[in-house]
């Protein structure tokens, strides 16, 4: 596209002046998205508006961010979790489930079992790609069940396997909070630049647990969790309940009313109700000259 273009993780690329795509906040004539998932628009205006509808439905979450929560420790396990969505992250809120990748259920699996026998507790770090910043802290709270799937994801059909998971703290904290944290085994590279399922040494983990707990952030995804259980709801709706003109109606003559059979002269379709009506009423009148 000459002027603009969306990007599915970064929003819209400014390379002009569009005509007609003016956000209604905005002065300047550039493309701006409504609601991209770096901004969202129904949590960026009125902050924390909506967390308290999230704390009041939803008992599990009524401890979350609470400044008694503990974060000294002597020893534990840290990893990052990347998610393509923050409606995933949402589900996993509300439902206190998460599933990664094969490979990354596998190893997470593996360190969780391990943890359990060290007993010691193993905290994931929560982002969305492109969202420049952490979201939340969850601990992981079993073993991955690698039969049983999750139904409610937005791409239910391709994350295999679940494991509890409990939130401890929901924050949007950019990532710039969390650049100074370099991780040698990652190429002394920035906690910031890790990837999904990788683990984190507990020197580091400890320095995000402190900013996690001590920053005051403006934003969560509690302010939007009306929002995304609207959205759940309304797709719940639509694949539960198909339009009537969708559905499948025989109309007279159609192939869906006739039986198929087979001979000797191959295929044939022998039509049931009217035309069977017809046969029998040409037994029954009498034969008439030409």
């Amino acid at each position: 596209m000459p002027y603009g273009y969306y990007s599915y993780f970064y929003g819209y690329s400014y390379m002009g002046p569009t005509p007609g795509m003016v956000h209604p906040d905005s002065y300047y004539p550039f493309p701006q998205p409504l609601y991209s998932p770096l901004t969202p628009s129904f949590r960026s205006r009125t902050p924390g508006r909506n967390a308290d509808y999230a704390r009041k439905y939803y008992s599990h979450l009524a401890r979350v961010n609470s400044p008694d929560t503990t974060i000294d420790y002597k020893k534990a396990r840290f990893f990052v979790i990347k998610s393509f969505t923050e409606d995933n992250v949402h589900k996993s809120m509300k439902y206190q489930v998460w599933s990664s990748t094969n490979e990354g259920n596998k190893r997470l699996n593996d360190a969780y079992h391990k943890s359990v026998a060290e007993k010691v507790p193993l905290f994931l770090f929560f982002s969305v790609n492109g969202s420049k910043q952490f979201v939340g802290v969850a601990k992981m709270a079993s073993e991955v069940d690698f039969k049983e799937g999750f139904a409610h994801w937005q791409q239910d059909r391709k994350w295999t396997g679940k494991f509890k998971v409990e939130w401890i703290f929901i924050k949007d904290i950019p990532n710039k909070e969390f650049k100074p944290i370099i991780v040698p085994s990652n190429e002394n590279k920035s906690v910031t630049n890790m990837k999904d399922a990788q683990e984190i040494p507990f020197e580091s983990g400890i320095k995000m647990l402190e900013i996690f707990k001590s920053y005051e952030a403006e934003l969560s995804l509690l302010d939007g969790f009306e929002h995304y259980d609207s959205d759940e709801r309304k797709s719940s709706d639509a694949k539960t309940h198909k339009p009537e003109s969708f559905a499948r109606i025989p109309q007279e003559g159609s192939r869906g009313r006739g039986k198929r059979r087979r001979g000797r002269g191959g295929a044939r379709r022998v039509h049931e109700g009217k035309a069977e009506s017809k046969k029998e009423e040409a037994k029954t009148q009498p034969a008439t000259n030409p």
